[in-house]
C-alpha cells in the first residue's frame, strides 16, 4: 500500500476548507400580514424609493423581480395596480480571518514539530436584498422578504445576474403565503 505524504493531505485539507468557506450560502426570511387575502393581488407597480443608487443594480432587480412575480401569476401594471414592489439594497463588510498552519507536530504536550502559522485578513462585502410588496389600495405593507448574502460587487455581471436571480426566487418562493384556516 502508497502512502501519502503528510503535507499533500494537508494541503488538500486546506484547499477544501478554503473552497467550502468561499462558497456563499444565501439565507432569506419573510413576513407579511396575516389579515392579508393574498389572493386579491394580480397587478404590481415598480415603486423606487431612491435606495438604490446604481441603475445597472436597479435595473437587474427589476428584470429578476418581473421574472419572479411572473411565475407567481402577478402582471406588471403601472396603470392600475394592486400592489407596489420595492426594493431596497444594503451592502456592509464582514472581515474573514483565514489561518494556515504550515507545520505538524510529533509526540505530546509541547514536545513536537512546529511549523510557521500564516494569516490573511480580508473584508468580503456581503450584500442584503430586501423587498416590500405594499397593498396599492391601503397604502400598507403586506409582506416582506429578506435574502442576505446575495450582492457581490466583486462578480462579473453574469455571476452577479445568477446570484440575484437566485436569491429571488429562493425568497419569492415564500409568496404568497399560504392561507389561513
Amino acid at each position: 500500500m502508497r502512502r501519502v505524504p503528510l503535507s499533500l493531505v494537508a494541503v488538500a485539507v486546506v484547499v477544501a476548507a478554503a473552497a467550502l468557506t468561499a462558497c456563499s450560502t444565501v439565507t432569506t426570511s419573510a413576513d407579511y400580514d396575516p389579515k392579508t387575502d393574498f389572493s386579491q393581488y394580480s397587478t404590481w407597480a415598480w415603486r423606487d424609493d431612491g435606495s438604490i443608487k446604481d441603475p445597472i443594480l436597479s435595473k437587474r432587480v427589476q428584470s429578476a423581480l418581473e421574472d419572479e412575480l411572473a411565475k407567481r401569476g402577478l402582471k406588471r401594471n403601472e396603470d392600475t395596480p394592486t400592489l407596489w414592489v420595492a426594493a431596497h439594497a444594503r451592502l456592509t463588510k464582514q472581515t474573514q480571518i483565514d489561518t494556515y498552519n504550515t507545520g505538524w507536530g510529533y509526540g505530546y504536550g509541547w514536545y513536537g514539530g512546529g511549523g510557521m502559522q500564516t494569516s490573511t485578513v480580508r473584508e468580503i462585502p456581503v450584500g442584503t436584498i430586501i423587498v416590500d410588496l405594499v397593498d396599492a389600495n391601503r397604502k400598507e405593507l403586506v409582506w416582506r422578504g429578506i435574502a442576505s448574502d446575495t450582492l457581490n460587487p466583486e462578480k462579473t455581471p453574469e455571476q452577479k445576474d445568477q446570484a440575484l436571480r437566485d436569491a429571488l426566487a429562493q425568497l419569492l418562493a415564500k409568496y404568497p403565503p399560504p392561507k389561513k384556516g
